[in-house]
């Protein structure tokens, strides 16, 4: 089998399984995504929501601001090494 062949795996997600198609290299990722969303619902379960979709929803709203902020320090790092890079250039061509 190739990495890039497909696979039907099952994850569940919040007790509800789905069958997916997955590439053979990407399965473990996708597991480990539906273990992470799992984990973050199961941490609103205490706020008594009267519907699943609410818990799935705090869930992706939680990593979707996760990976805003991730995408915000990912800028700044960029630029502070744009800034480094730039003063070594002044420094080697002066």
């Amino acid at each position: 089998m190739q990495p890039n062949d497909s696979i039907l795996i099952n994850v569940n997600i919040d007790n509800r399984t789905m069958r997916l198609r997955v590439a053979v290299k990407d399965e473990e990722d996708v597991r480990l995504s539906a273990q992470v969303l799992n984990q973050r619902i199961g941490a609103f379960k205490s706020f008594q929501a009267q519907e699943p979709i609410d818990r799935l929803s705090w869930a992706a709203l939680d990593l979707a601001g996760e990976v805003v902020r991730h995408s915000k320090s990912h800028r700044s790092q960029d630029e502070l090494l744009e800034q480094e890079l730039t003063a070594i250039e002044g420094l080697l061509y002066t």
